[in-house]
């Protein structure tokens, strides 16, 4: 839903006649979503070409007080999110800032998954964020070789809302107490 969400607000120009076509079939339908994970240009699709404007800033929209920041940072030490021994609010500051060359190795790529969608659950940051961290190159693998893709996240996350643990419980409750 949020990836059928973000193509029609982000290029929603470009996709509504491709939805609207005829002949609009499964292929071309897996071409918008490869286009949306990676946001690499695509062969055309027939009229009109679907492009992403390439100064396309990189941003989650989110604007977390300090408090609510602490509370993320210890959500992610807590359920050991990342590769570090303690994560510091200068990392996740620079993660949701998308500071230009910050990475951080993934421990757990399930919960990392569910702390950014339960942050969109709760409107804090927008429904791009698996496109964000992808293009930005924002996250590594546990194994610190390759960057996670959007795909990964998509398959992350579809993984435990099939089997909700007691860690993913445990970070969706940190995230609805960001309000208090």
């Amino acid at each position: 839903i949020h990836i059928v969400k973000g193509l029609l607000t982000e290029c929603a120009s470009s996709v509504q006649p491709c939805f609207a076509a005829p002949d609009f079939t499964f292929n071309e339908c897996m071409k918008l979503k490869r286009m949306y994970d990676t946001s690499e240009s695509l062969s055309p699709l027939g009229p009109p070409r679907i492009n992403r404007p390439a100064a396309l800033s990189l941003s989650f929209g989110c604007n977390f007080t300090p408090e609510q920041m602490k509370s993320i940072v210890a959500c992610a030490n807590t359920y050991h999110l990342f590769c570090v021994s303690t994560v510091r609010m200068e990392d996740m500051e620079a993660l949701f800032a998308c500071k230009r060359g910050f990475q951080i190795r993934v421990n757990n790529i399930r919960h990392v998954a569910v702390l950014f969608d339960a942050l969109l659950e709760r409107s804090y940051i927008q429904a791009h964020w698996q496109s964000v961290l992808a293009r930005g190159g924002f996250l590594l693998s546990k194994d610190g070789k390759r960057t996670v893709s959007a795909t990964s996240l998509s398959s992350a996350l579809s993984a435990t809302r099939n089997k909700m643990t007691s860690v993913a419980y445990g970070i969706r409750k940190a995230v609805s107490k960001l309000d208090e």
